[in-house]
């Protein structure tokens, strides 16, 4: 009997060790959305700091603190495994940017949304960001978006169009410079 207690304790220890029950990254938290043939993982930043996230030949720089950021696949593509995939790091290269103002101009008619980022400070920083739109109808997920962008100048203007219809919107920027 003290061999088959021993042997069932030995066994437990094991399946925890194999089966990832360590703890987790704590630099970031990740929701996985299925919109029609897209794998969504939407990831927060859950430290203090900005961080680094990729994720096979798609990246996140710069992520800040308590913000979001996505990486988009093909639900063909997409393999359980990504989740144990994805690298954090604190960001070293990149410091998060400011200095800037939105404008949006949302047409439903179209389903069109044009975001217009200006630097509100005249500096000859090159910026880079990503802009992440979701769209909503009637409260429900219908779409996720996201475009990544080099800002040298004074603004840049992106536009996004759904072939879904939609009603609300939720949009994030996340904008970064080189140290």
């Amino acid at each position: 009997m003290k061999n088959l207690l021993i042997k069932i304790c030995t066994f437990m220890i094991l399946i925890t060790l194999f089966t990832g029950c360590h703890q987790q990254n704590k630099l970031y938290l990740f929701e996985t959305k299925k919109i029609d043939n897209q794998v969504i993982l939407i990831l927060k930043n859950t430290s203090k700091k900005p961080i680094d996230l990729s994720l096979k030949d798609q990246k996140i720089k710069c992520l800040p603190a308590d913000k979001q950021g996505v990486f988009i696949f093909n639900k063909k593509e997409f393999k359980d495994t990504y989740y144990d995939e994805i690298e954090a790091k604190e960001s070293t290269q990149y410091q998060e940017y400011n200095d800037f103002d939105i404008n949006r101009i949302t047409d439903h008619s179209l389903q069109q949304l044009n975001e217009c980022i200006k630097k509100t400070k005249n500096d000859k920083k090159i910026c880079y960001g990503e802009v992440i739109v979701f769209f909503y109808q009637n409260k429900s997920l219908v779409d996720i978006q996201k475009n990544n962008f080099v800002l040298k100048g004074k603004e840049k203007v992106i536009t996004f169009e759904s072939l879904k219809v939609w009603d609300d919107t939720k949009i994030i920027e996340n904008i970064y410079a080189k140290k």
